[in-house]
């Protein structure tokens, strides 16, 4: 297996289709920008492709002598600490998924979003969607992403997903890994 990627902004290789590389240093040592502000704010990766990831982990190649960790939010821990009228208010919403178009994507890259060669729709998914094994509900909203609800304007959806954000980052629903 290759040690990165045959250039630092390259997201997959030919080899491993599946594995995204994740870097904040270019091939000639400078620093990414966008690697470094991809990595500042909690998401759920690519809820804007089609097809949904079976999961998330990380492998460092490198990493800094302190810091450097990540955390991990757990989505059903977030989703079964909810009061039950946000739960209730949940069970119907649609979200709207884009490329770094939720407000923590406008926060970070402001107008061009994270822009890259390819181009993605759109997509919705349910606010709360259940587990494939286990079928237990999983808050599927995250502040990167998610920019919106169907039938909701931007005013009162933006709250709403900042509101979710932060309870879902809360100490007993993250895992911190050094």
């Amino acid at each position: 297996m290759q040690s990165r990627p045959p250039s630092a902004s390259a997201a997959h290789t030919a080899d491993y289709p599946e594995v995204s590389w994740l870097t904040n240093v270019e091939e000639d040592g400078k620093v990414d920008w966008y690697g470094v502000k991809r990595a500042t704010d909690w998401h759920t990766d690519s809820t804007y492709e089609p097809e949904l990831p079976l999961l998330a982990m990380l492998h460092a190649l490198e990493v800094p002598s302190t810091k450097g960790g990540t955390m991990f939010a757990d989505m059903r821990a977030a989703y079964d600490t909810l009061p039950a009228a946000t739960k209730e208010r949940l069970a119907g919403l649609v979200g709207l998924h884009g490329r770094s178009s939720g407000p923590a994507g406008e926060n970070l890259y402001g107008a061009d979003k994270g822009a890259t060669e390819k181009e993605y729709s759109e997509l919705a998914r349910p606010a709360v969607i259940n587990h494939p094994l286990t079928g237990r509900p999983i808050l599927f909203v995250n502040p990167m992403h998610t920019h919106g609800f169907v039938g909701m304007s931007r005013e009162e959806a933006w709250p709403l997903i900042e509101e979710l954000a932060a309870h879902s980052t809360q100490e007993r629903n993250v895992y911190y890994h050094s």
